[in-house]
């Protein structure tokens, strides 16, 4: 019986069949690629018709030509004359060039170059026998069609590209569309200059009237309240005038009036002050005082001082003394005199001055409006002087054509079309196809889920694959032809399943062994019989046991035996009832006669016992049973044997089929050592994988396969145990 780790390995599988699962695929390249080679035809049958329908199509296309004109946008625009501009520099950003593309795509342009080129008129762009409007309307929707703008890197180039099955129109068009939009560039700033010089005429004449009227109004007030102004640009009146110059003489008479006081008090307490000693008169004097004193000195020493002439010298010094005394008076006299003059002028003075400020405080009083008037002039005049200021440079502005547009290169005409570019086209067709091809492949192997190879037995089913039995061409019977060839593939097979079930046990091969299959023709009976076959080549004694009541498939002479429906329902001997093949070693318990419900005579516990009564004459038994889906024939039968082989086509049975299959034998503790692949083609494995669903007829034992003659049905039975009339024709019924 099965172990727990072969059990718990099952229903991770049964699990992962169901979608219940959580494990994950590992992707294996060498997988893949069996895919993509089991597919290989579809893949290039998909190729070939992308490739083929690509061709078609790009022949189809009308060529297209396209023709490109280059151009530069400056990052500033050209200042011809320094501040000529009206509009603010444009810096040529990001923005400013999406600004650009979008002009370049406008329909405004583009019906100005199908006015330009008399585009309504020409009957590829319009129908002529609309109204010129509509044709306008017309020729410019094919414009904007065929217009590309592309940026040439992160440049402020543009290719200005226009596409046309025309090569000629095409450099045409795309020629004209860079000068038209250089021209409308050109026409909107002269526009623009043109409202601004309006504008500014405009505000010019009301400013010039507005200052004529303030300037009358102003003198107009000066003349009424009697305001001088002698400084125009300074602003400064008369009396203002006149009180700055009296207020810097009373400064001047103030200070000679105090220097002149100095001095007098000074001549008044020192005899030496300086005007003094600046005077002739008083030098001279005191220079004649000085020598006759200096003489009398020199005659002391020889005469008294009352001699007669030493007495005149001291008499003419007296009057030298006196002299100079009323030579000082007089200085003292002139300068007190200078003294009072310069105080009476510093008087004078600061009397007028204060008589002027008073008047011209009052002249400030009357002066308010007069500045207010005065402001309002001045103000009417800095706008009037910069309004025809700025008339000025817009009157250069507007003969002078700037923009920050040019053009590099002209647009040339196109030798060759662009489009359609049959190359790329069909290498891109051709990749497109094959990855489409090699998808479906891949998506058709992802929904298929039928057991196609050993692989997948080891990998889905978590069952060791016994044998792998390669499909037979020209459907060939196996057990007249291929069997009978030691040498052939088949028979190579079935020795290497022998082999296989040789090693299942510690003793060997088990004594009994169900062969079943989940659905019918999966070549359950031929690989019974070739199985068995391939024992009895070895030299073992080999009894097949027919247990399909269903649909039995061996054929045997009546009367030689009653078969297992009989052995189940009265006492008989098993070595009574088999029956010999022409083949040495090999023995068979046919059905029998087939009883209405099969299940339940097979579930007679005589069955058991005649499974263990053949275990002891022949060295293996071999039961071949009914498919086990909607039966349960096949796992009574595997509760008894001790071995169970699941025959699965390849290709052919979807996986979750099967593993219902093994399910349902493991719930009668079926032993199942394994799965025989039939069918196999490696080159084609897992290109059928439809599948269909059979039942059990009302009234009849046959399985609902498909409605067979009745010598088709006779012909595909085994015939090895009997005589029929043509001894080679045998046919595997499996």
């Amino acid at each position: 019986m099965p172990g727990a780790p072969f059990q718990e390995r099952f229903e991770a599988i049964d699990r992962d069949a169901n979608g219940s699962g959580g494990g994950e695929d590992a992707i294996n390249v060498w997988d893949l690629l069996q895919v993509f080679l089991r597919r290989k035809w579809m893949i290039l049958a998909i190729t070939l018709l992308g490739v083929s329908i690509a061709t078609i199509m790009t022949l189809r296309v009308t060529p297209m030509y396209r023709a490109t004109a280059t151009v530069e946008v400056q990052r500033q625009e050209t200042q011809i004359i320094e501040g000529a501009s009206v509009d603010p520099a444009v810096v040529a950003d990001g923005q400013y060039m999406e600004t650009q593309y979008a002009l370049l795509r406008s329909r405004s342009l583009a019906e100005r170059v199908a006015e330009v080129l008399n585009l309504p008129s020409d009957q590829r762009y319009a129908d002529q026998s609309l109204p010129r409007n509509e044709r306008l309307q017309q020729a410019a929707s094919k414009v904007v069609n065929g217009v590309r703008v592309n940026p040439e890197g992160r440049s402020r180039v543009i290719n200005v590209q226009f596409v046309s099955p025309y090569p000629g129109e095409a450099a045409r068009i795309a020629n004209a569309l860079v000068e038209n939009f250089i021209q409308t560039n050109l026409e909107r700033k002269y526009n623009t200059t043109a409202y601004a010089r309006q504008f500014v005429e405009d505000r010019l004449e009301t400013t010039k009237e507005a200052l004529e009227q303030s300037e009358r109004r102003l003198v107009e007030y000066a003349s009424s309240q009697n305001i001088l102004e002698l400084d125009s640009e300074s602003g400064g009146s008369l009396d203002a005038t006149s009180i700055v110059s009296l207020n810097s003489e009373l400064a001047a008479a103030e200070s000679q009036r105090i220097a002149a006081e100095q001095r007098f008090r000074e001549a008044q307490n020192n005899p030496t002050t300086r005007a003094m000693l600046e005077s002739e008169d008083l030098r001279r004097l005191r220079t004649r005082r000085s020598e006759l004193n200096a003489e009398y000195q020199e005659k002391l020493g020889t005469f008294k001082p009352g001699y007669p002439e030493m007495e005149q010298l001291q008499a003419r010094m007296e009057s030298l003394d006196a002299e100079i005394e009323v030579e000082r008076a007089a200085i003292v006299d002139a300068l007190e005199a200078e003294y009072r003059a310069a105080q009476a002028r510093e008087a004078s003075l600061s009397e007028r001055v204060n008589e002027l400020r008073g008047e011209l405080q009052d002249l400030r009083d009357r002066r308010i409006d007069y500045t207010i008037i005065q402001r309002e002039v001045d103000t009417n005049r800095t706008q009037y002087e910069a309004l025809l200021q700025r008339m000025k440079e817009i009157s250069i502005a507007s003969g002078v054509g700037s923009s920050q547009v040019s053009v590099i290169d002209q647009a040339q005409v196109p030798a060759y079309p662009f489009e359609p570019n049959l190359r790329r086209t069909l290498l891109i067709a051709f990749v497109l196809s094959l990855a489409g091809g090699m998808g479906l492949a891949f998506a058709l192997n992802y929904i298929d889920d039928t057991i196609k190879t050993p692989d997948d037995v080891k990998n889905k089913l978590g069952l060791a694959a016994v044998g792998v039995v390669p499909k037979v061409k020209n459907n060939k019977d196996i057990v007249s032809s291929e069997l009978s060839d030691p040498k052939s593939a088949i028979s190579e097979a079935f020795f290497s399943a022998r082999t296989a079930l040789q090693f299942t046990t510690s003793s060997g091969a088990p004594r009994s062994l169900l062969m079943t299959s989940t659905r019918p023709s999966e070549g359950k009976t031929s690989s019974t019989v070739a199985l068995a076959m391939a024992f009895a080549k070895i030299g073992q004694r080999v009894l097949i046991i027919d247990a399909d009541m269903r649909k039995p498939s061996f054929v045997a002479d009546s009367g030689v035996s009653i078969g297992l429906s009989g052995m189940l329902t009265r006492e008989a001997e098993l070595e009574n009832n088999i029956v010999a093949s022409r083949h040495e070693g090999l023995w068979l318990l046919p059905a029998g006669v087939i009883p209405p419900n099969p299940a339940e005579l097979l579930s007679n516990p005589r069955l058991k016992s005649i499974i263990e009564e053949a275990e002891q004459m022949f060295d293996l038994v071999l039961v071949d049973s009914p498919p086990v889906l909607s039966f349960t024939d096949a796992p009574l039968l595997g509760s008894i044997c001790e071995g169970t082989v699941v025959i699965i086509q390849s290709g052919a049975i979807r996986t979750p089929q099967v593993v219902r299959t093994i399910g349902r034998l493991m719930e009668s503790r079926t032993n199942v050592l394994g799965v025989i692949l039939t069918k196999f083609d490696a080159k084609k494995v897992g290109y059928n994988s439809d599948y269909y669903y059979y039942h059990y007829g009302k009234g009849a034992y046959a399985y609902d396969q498909k409605q067979l003659s009745a010598k088709e049905s006779q012909q595909r039975k085994i015939h090895l145990f009997s005589a029929p009339e043509n001894p080679t024709d045998y046919r595997d019924a499996g």
